[in-house]
């Protein structure tokens, strides 16, 4: 004769079992391929965009194209209207050199917007966007920038600095040590020329790549628009011990 609670014990253990071969397998189906979106839209203005987006249609997949747009929008539009498209902001910022000229008919002015993105890395892991963006409205240069967005492929999270660093102090010594060697190397000058005499501080974003950690300074962020872009590599062999993600 069977035993009734053998019975619902087997029976809870099928469900659980069925539920967990349910997530695992939607895990395991969700695909994320990316193509390029290019604008090259015909405006008064020189505007030239190409970035990648997933071009699976579920979840995940619209939550990285989102926020890889809303970044872009960001870029064109500096309200930080996230209500706005990219061809919405594009006709924005269009219209804003053509009440210029309608202002100064005379002015030779012209405005330049470029934006590139590429997938820097990818695994199961993690997924790392880089976006180099250029704009110029007048003035002696243009504005030019790196930053790199990083995603959680099973969930599409844009993931913060704190979601990738484990060991903050640790990161941020080992990461000082490296900024150190790299200014004194290919810049042949010392710290105290570099962040405006606040002191160390980490960069606004991380990158990722085969080699390792991209650790990327732009202009203005710790030292002036004459000394560039600071920009290094720390090896994984040396920053696995301080992440949350091992890429």
């Amino acid at each position: 004769m069977f035993n009734k609670n053998s019975i619902i014990v087997t029976k809870q253990l099928v469900f659980f079992s069925l539920i967990f071969l349910l997530v695992f397998s939607c895990k395991e189906d969700v695909s994320i391929t990316f193509e390029d979106t290019v604008f090259t839209p015909k405006t008064l203005s020189e505007v030239d965009i190409i970035y990648p987006h997933v071009k699976e249609n579920h979840n995940v997949a619209k939550l990285i194209n989102s926020e890889i747009e809303h970044y872009i929008v960001q870029q064109i539009d500096f309200k930080d209207d996230s209500t706005l498209s990219i061809e919405d902001a594009i006709k924005t910022f269009d219209d804003e050199l053509k009440q210029f000229k309608t202002d100064f008919p005379e002015s030779p002015q012209y405005w330049e917007l470029s934006i590139e993105g590429e997938v820097l890395y990818q695994t199961p892991q993690l997924i790392c966007i880089g976006i180099n963006s250029y704009s110029y409205t007048g003035g002696a240069h243009g504005n030019d920038r790196i930053d790199f967005l990083n995603f959680a492929p099973e969930t599409g999270k844009l993931l913060s600095i704190t979601d990738l660093i484990d060991d903050m102090e640790g990161f941020s010594k080992l990461v000082e040590t490296h900024l150190e060697q790299t200014i004194k190397k290919n810049k042949n000058e010392s710290m105290d020329d570099y962040f405006f005499g606040e002191g160390f501080k980490l960069p606004e974003s991380l990158g990722f790549n085969e080699e390792g950690l991209i650790i990327l300074y732009n202009k203005y962020e710790i030292a002036s628009y004459a000394q560039g872009i600071t920009e290094f590599v720390i090896p994984y062999e040396e920053a696995d011990p301080f992440l949350k993600i091992i890429p």
